[in-house]
């Protein structure tokens, strides 16, 4: 176990492989989400989003997330596109596990029906995808949000606007009314000064009153 305070190896191998894709919107996301509903086969929506998903940005060699920073188009800002062999790559880097490149072809082409959970999820990951997405036995059910937003208190709304600008985009507001429904307010306080405050680290500007 890492010293308390330290960082250890594994934390640093996870933080390294961090997806590089941008963060989205609620809004984009949800409309990710209906557009790959709408393809019923896994090489379809992989294939989607290699085409349409799969670009990403570089700043002096970093990979830069937020939407924000890319709009200001910092001089030295490099547009790239991740193709199957920088994702092969990265899930290795991500899980420690190696999956070649034909693996992901075979995938992609539909040569391979049955994907590991391993593989499906860290895929998720890659494109900020919400869980399951890529799981064709999960139904579209799951991913619709049956909680309108206007069903959501003051601090509820808070919450789930900062949950969405610190990229936990997969999270539903009927998730965030539940949770916090079984909290007390301080609490529920001290969650939204949390997710300011990463908000803050990441440079995307906390809530404010």
């Amino acid at each position: 176990m890492a010293p308390q305070g330290s960082t250890s190896a594994a934390d640093t191998q996870t933080a390294e492989f961090d997806s590089p894709i941008p963060r989205r919107t609620r809004e984009q996301q949800r409309a990710l989400t209906s557009k790959l509903l709408t393809l019923d086969t896994l090489a379809g929506r992989i294939q989607y989003l290699l085409e349409h998903e799969s670009f990403y940005y570089m700043l002096r060699d970093e990979p830069v997330t937020d939407p924000a920073l890319i709009d200001s188009n910092p001089r030295g800002l490099k547009r790239k596109t991740a193709r199957v062999p920088f994702i092969a790559h990265w899930i290795e880097g991500r899980t420690g596990h190696r999956v070649s490149k034909q693996a992901l072809y075979k995938i992609r082409d539909g040569d391979t029906l049955q994907v590991r959970s391993m593989i499906s999820n860290t895929l998720e990951e890659f494109w900020r995808l919400e869980h399951l997405l890529l799981d064709l036995t999960v139904p579209a059910s799951r991913f619709t949000d049956l909680t309108d937003e206007q069903d959501l208190d003051e601090l509820e709304q808070r919450t789930y606007d900062l949950m969405s600008k610190v990229g936990l985009t997969g999270v539903r507001a009927r998730e965030v009314k539940a949770s916090l429904s079984h909290s007390g307010i301080e609490n529920r306080y001290a969650f939204v000064q949390i997710l300011e405050a990463i908000a803050r680290d990441q440079g995307t500007g906390g809530v404010t009153d």
